[in-house]
């Protein structure tokens, strides 16, 4: 009777301590504190997940690799770009400027003295405004980026063709005057339309800015109907309309750079167009807010 008692006793001494190697001694249970599987523990050193008690252990690799840290772009309102605008519509107004007298014939004759603009046609409107536009894009602003880049490029390409040596004057002057009036008319043509739609993007702004792309298109418009007809009266009329062009553009500029902090005032725009203020707007899940 003994033996059995002592047998027993010593099943149930070995089923205890067999239970107390399975059952986490008090510093393991607290690093389990909290933890479940919709809470899984924190990973440690090794790469993997401990098993919790009462669930199967986690199947995650035990990698002791480093980790690759991924760096994310900060969202737009905390990127360190300033506002690129200014530095495109300088570029854009002091080139068309200059182009446009010569092509007024203000200056030195109406046809004369426009490739002397070919450095300035590539590097100051060109690279310099393409880049602005691309900074524009980068804040977010889908138009003014698009309206850069797109005069950039074709600045750009206008100063190329009047390099020498390149192979796009030679080409032209094997064409009969006809044939290059004709083609500077479609090139005219492709252009007015883009600055059509750029007009029509800028009904609601500020009238600095409407009058910029309303004489931007008139000075196209009046250059392709002359290029067309071969009318010269016609298309020194688009340079003076080129030239006031160029001088918004450039007070455009001015009223980005003078301001308050640096001006004794704001340059006035001309604020025409007032938004539906928030308090009238009505959301299409909250009804009116």
């Amino acid at each position: 009777m003994d033996n059995n008692a002592n047998s027993m006793s010593s099943v149930h001494n070995t089923n205890t301590s067999s239970s107390n190697m399975h059952e986490p001694s008090q510093p393991h249970d607290a690093e389990f504190k909290g933890v479940s599987p919709a809470n899984p523990p924190n990973q440690g050193m090794s790469g993997g997940y401990p098993a919790y008690p009462g669930y199967p252990a986690y199947p995650y690799p035990q990698d002791t690799a480093p980790r690759e840290i991924q760096i994310v772009a900060p969202p737009t309102q905390f990127r360190r770009f300033g506002n690129a605008a200014a530095l495109g519509l300088i570029t854009f107004g002091i080139c068309t400027v200059q182009e446009s007298m010569m092509q007024a014939g203000m200056s030195v004759g109406y046809g004369h003295g426009q490739r002397t603009m070919t450095g300035q046609s590539i590097a100051v409107a060109g690279i310099a405004q393409f880049a602005a536009g691309l900074w524009q894009i980068a804040n977010g602003d889908t138009f003014e980026g698009a309206a850069f880049t797109s005069f950039g490029a074709a600045w750009i390409a206008k100063g190329i063709a009047d390099v020498p040596g390149l192979g796009v004057l030679d080409y032209q002057d094997n064409e009969t005057p006809e044939v290059v009036r004709k083609q500077k008319g479609i090139v005219a043509v492709a252009w007015s339309i883009w600055v059509l739609i750029l007009l029509a993007g800028n009904v609601k702004s500020h009238i600095a800015n409407i009058v910029l792309f309303l004489t931007l298109n008139l000075q196209l418009d009046f250059s392709c109907a002359g290029v067309w007809t071969g009318n010269e009266t016609i298309t020194r009329l688009g340079g003076w309309f080129g030239f006031f062009c160029g001088l918004s553009a450039m007070y455009n500029a001015a009223t980005i750079l003078l301001n308050e902090e640096n001006f004794w005032f704001n340059l006035p725009v001309g604020n025409w167009y007032t938004p539906k203020s928030l308090e009238t707007q009505s959301d299409p899940v909250y009804g009116d807010v």
